[in-house]
């Protein structure tokens, strides 16, 4: 099977929950669909100037995505997505 890699750049609202030491993404909405989000699989953070960015790419229904949250803005993204 191929992959297929698209790049979205969509604003999403997002479902997560926090504690001291831990962050979990339970869903997101896109397009009024709703995507739960079985596995958060890396993360990293983006630095420009003091701006920082927060990607986390996660699974849901077989497919890959990077959702990215500005903790200035509070806006959520979806980045781009990995369709098998």
């Amino acid at each position: 099977m191929e992959e297929v890699k698209t790049t979205l750049g969509e604003p999403v609202k997002v479902i997560a929950s926090f504690s001291p030491h831990k962050f979990k993404i339970h869903f997101f909405n896109w397009k009024e669909r709703t995507y739960p989000v079985e596995s958060m699989n890396l993360f990293h953070i983006e630095r420009d100037g003091s701006k920082k960015l927060y990607h986390f790419a996660v699974s849901s229904r077989g497919n890959s995505y990077e959702l990215v949250f500005d903790p200035v803005t509070l806006d959520w993204v979806l980045a781009d997505m990995v369709q098998v």
